[in-house]
This record gives C-alpha cells, structure tokens and sequence, in this order.
C-alpha cells in the first residue's frame, strides 16, 4: 500500500487479524497494546488511526464502539494452524 508509514501499515495489519480472529474491532487500547505500546498512549494510536482512515485504508464509524471498516486487502500474518495472528512484531521486537 502506497503512502502508508511502517506503524501505519503495522496498525493495519493488527487490526484487520484482531477483526478476523476475533469478529469485531479492536479498541483502541488494545491496538496500542498489540503494537508494543503502553496501553495509556491512546493519543498516540488514535492519530496513526486517524492516518489509516486519511489515506484510505480504513473507515471509522463515528458513533459506534468498535466500528472499524478496512477498505483495503490486507497480508495479515498467520500462526502455523492458519489462525489469524493477533501481534504485530515492531523492529524485530516479539
């Protein structure tokens, strides 16, 4: 995907698994936490979100909890069984 930052293409990819894993969208505590953040830098994930839906890849419902819409297909990393993984690895980091 063109245009999007490394964090911004992570982002993505933890939620588009947490959706597939789970079947709903990950708050935004949780994708702070799945991308190796503290779960208080809600700021900080909130605007690489707000990245995601500037340039396309995902739409957030206004209103909802919840509601992230991804617009874009999306590579997500899978576990051996084929299970949609839920953890980004940031810079080699597990």
């Amino acid at each position: 995907m063109i245009g999007l930052t490394p964090r911004q293409m992570d982002a993505l990819r933890f939620i588009a698994g947490f959706q597939q894993a789970k079947g709903y969208s990950p708050c935004l505590r949780e994708i702070a936490v799945g991308m190796g953040c503290s779960p208080k830098s809600k700021g900080r994930t909130w605007e690489t979100v707000r990245g995601l839906q500037e340039r396309g890849a995902i739409r957030v419902l206004p209103g909802r909890t919840r509601a992230i819409e991804v617009l874009v297909p999306v590579a997500i990393p899978r576990a051996p069984d084929g299970a949609p993984l839920q953890v980004v690895s940031i810079g080699g980091q597990d």
